[in-house]
């Protein structure tokens, strides 16, 4: 006989607590500044979790960084860049894409600075970073090639270079830069948004 839909349903539901729980676990094990381990035994004790129950819900350590990047994603409402997407004016689309990333590393900083400075000294986790890190040139290059045309083409030699600047100008550390200095969310987003006008001018014809 087949399980029941609800105990099925019910085992579903449980599987996704676990799995959220671990992941919280994660976040705040970093965000946690007198703590220095982020092993798969320190996670499962905060968690409450066996290392086995871990390995179940994520399959291997990269698998659980990799889930714990689409978490910290969630949180800081990384969905929202389908707007950016959905803009066809560039200028606009740049700002709300500044604006995006922006508020993503606002809203977890201290958990943002951590993991990148582990990642100097693990191999997963800087390679789960730098996967994304490459995100942010690609999609300012995609709202530039969009933007270019016409006359614009002629430019297109300065389009990879403006990409890489606006990659540069919407990463953590420079969010962090400015937040250290005391400026404040919508400081950062005006700063930022003048910059990555400068950099995209020669491409746009601004």
């Amino acid at each position: 006989m087949s399980p029941r839909p609800y105990s099925m349903d019910k085992r579903r539901v449980a599987r996704g607590e676990t799995r959220v729980r671990i992941l919280e676990a994660a976040r705040r094990l970093l965000a946690s500044e007198s703590n220095t381990d982020l092993s798969m035994e320190a996670i499962a004790r905060r968690a409450d979790v066996s290392r086995l129950t871990i390995y179940y819900q994520f399959s291997s350590r990269a698998g659980l960084l990799e889930a714990l990047y689409d978490h910290l994603a969630g949180r800081g409402k990384m969905r929202r860049m389908s707007e950016v997407f959905a803009e066809a004016n560039a200028a606009i689309a740049l700002e709300k894409m500044v604006r995006i990333f922006v508020g993503f590393w606002a809203s977890d900083p201290a958990v943002m600075r951590r993991l990148r400075a582990m990642a100097a000294l693990d191999a997963e986790m800087a390679k789960g970073i730098s996967a994304r890190d490459g995100r942010r040139p690609h999609i300012a290059g995609e709202i530039l090639k969009r933007a270019a045309s016409g006359e614009k083409k002629a430019r297109s030699s300065h389009l990879r270079a403006a990409a890489t600047a606006i990659g540069m100008l919407t990463s953590f550390e420079s969010y962090d830069v400015l937040a250290k200095a005391g400026h404040s969310e919508a400081e950062i987003v005006a700063t930022l948004t003048r910059l990555a006008r400068c950099a995209s001018d020669r491409v746009l014809g601004g």
